[in-house]
């Protein structure tokens, strides 16, 4: 009868003790058993996780923003180069009128370049020159340098020579071969001094002066250039005030 009533309650009773033993068990698992635990609460990962992902978003904004600021400042100084190319031809057509040449850039109805890329002994200076300006309308940069650069070579002291110095130069400015530019710009001063371009040219070589570190030559050259009456008195001051 005892045995009976030990068997019993040994039935009665394992439940409540394998549930113990699992409690048991489980219970260091999870304080200290050997398994690593984060050093972050949930919540706090979940903040940096997020923190990392709004930079990034950032940075990819960012990026965008300064590729679309690289595409304007390049329309920019496209449209700087489309303005003094219809500054000149303002300039050129009211040269043309006063000086007498064989035939006026104006009259011409196709470039001789377009047809002969070598242009012939006789052809006018005049053709000459629009072959060169109608190359550098074209964005044909190296084509126009070396036509200018024909158009001086047979009338060094033509009507449109100054033109030719000064386009010229602002291509090697627009290359940054600054040391081109300034020699060409410098001659067009030295060699054409009552010319329609010395106002630009020297306000380019000021620039120039300035991109290559000689400041104090840029403030003095830009200054004189301020104080004349053409545009590019404005662009000179504007300049002078930006930078120094």
């Amino acid at each position: 009868m005892l045995k009976n009533l030990i068997a019993v309650a040994i039935i009665v009773a394992a439940p409540v003790l394998q549930a113990q033993v699992r409690v048991v068990e489980s219970s260091p698992q999870g304080l200290g058993s050997g398994v690593a635990q984060p050093g972050l609460p949930a919540s706090a990962e979940s903040d940096v996780y997020s923190q990392i992902r709004a930079l990034q978003e950032e940075v990819a904004i960012l990026r965008g923003l300064l590729e679309e600021q690289n595409h304007q400042l390049k329309q920019l100084k496209q449209l700087q180069l489309d303005n003094y190319m219809d500054l000149d031809r303002r300039i050129s057509g009211g040269a043309s009128a006063a000086a007498p040449v064989h035939d006026e850039p104006s009259k011409s109805t196709k470039s001789p370049v377009e047809s002969n890329p070598t242009l012939p002994d006789t052809a006018s200076e005049a053709d000459l020159y629009k072959a060169a300006y109608d190359l550098l309308n074209q964005k044909d940069f190296d084509g126009a340098v070396a036509a200018f650069k024909e158009h001086l070579s047979r009338f060094p002291n033509g009507n449109f020579a100054s033109n030719s110095h000064y386009w010229l130069g602002k291509v090697a400015m627009l290359k940054k071969d600054y040391p081109q530019a300034r020699t060409w710009f410098t001659e067009l001063i030295a060699n054409f001094p009552n010319a329609p371009k010395v106002p630009d040219a020297q306000l380019d070589l000021g620039k120039v002066y300035f991109l290559t570190g000689e400041k104090a030559k840029a403030k003095s050259l830009l200054t004189e250039v301020a104080t004349g009456g053409s545009d590019a008195a404005r662009l000179a001051q504007k300049f002078l005030t930006d930078n120094f």
